[in-house]
């Protein structure tokens, strides 16, 4: 019986996400409602209402498994305002630097929750298997870390700037910001009381600035 009722819940799930984005998909792509101007119009009352129920409709469920704390409210706020802005804002009427604002900032916050999600979901079936408490904090890391790499390479596609050097560079600049995030935030032994010891994560100058033991 249960086993029925997930089943019946995920196929619930999988069609409210496609037909949402599929209504979506014919509001922006068929009907072009980033070209109708009045705002209070029934195209663009709906679109507002679907910028944010197929993103929520579609990440609330996973984002609610992975158990990173406000997830659920910065997916659904990067999405949305990425399908708003990619619809109702014309790059060319604003400043460059302003467009550029306006446009990778929140595919970035986006993207990154998109991995995040993932990161999360895989962090937790390890840590279930090693018997060891996840590490939301780590699993959001690596979600910006990847997101800023997928959004870096779409910058220099939209730049006509994407080869294989650059998307090599920039890779190992997602890397070395990662391996910069581990030394930071590495765990550091921390005695509390009759010097059992606890291994929490502290950046490693709180550790420098403690001193040596019996320094004091």
């Amino acid at each position: 019986m249960r086993v029925l009722l997930r089943s019946a819940l995920l196929v619930a799930w999988l069609a409210g996400v496609l037909a949402s984005w599929r209504l979506a998909f014919w509001l922006i792509v068929e009907r072009d409602v980033g070209a109708i101007a009045d705002f209070w119009t029934l195209e663009r009352l709906l679109a507002y209402v679907l910028f944010i129920a197929a993103p929520a409709i579609t990440l609330l469920p996973p984002a609610r498994l992975a158990r990173v704390p406000f997830l659920e409210v910065e997916a659904i706020a990067g999405w949305s305002t990425t399908l708003y802005v990619g619809t109702f804002v014309d790059p060319n009427r604003v400043s460059s630097a302003v467009a550029m604002l306006v446009i990778l900032l929140p595919l970035l916050v986006a993207v990154s929750s998109l991995y995040t999600t993932i990161a999360a979901l895989i962090d937790r079936r390890l840590a279930a298997r090693h018997q060891r408490p996840p590490d939301p904090l780590t699993a959001r890391r690596r979600g910006y870390v990847f997101g800023l790499f997928t959004v870096g390479c779409l910058l220099l596609q939209s730049l006509e700037a994407l080869t294989l050097l650059n998307a090599g560079l920039l890779a190992l600049i997602a890397l070395f910001v990662e391996l910069l995030a581990l030394t930071w935030f590495a765990p550091v032994r921390v005695d509390e009381g009759g010097g059992g010891g606890s291994t929490r994560d502290r950046r490693r100058w709180n550790e420098y600035g403690r001193g040596a033991s019996g320094s004091r």
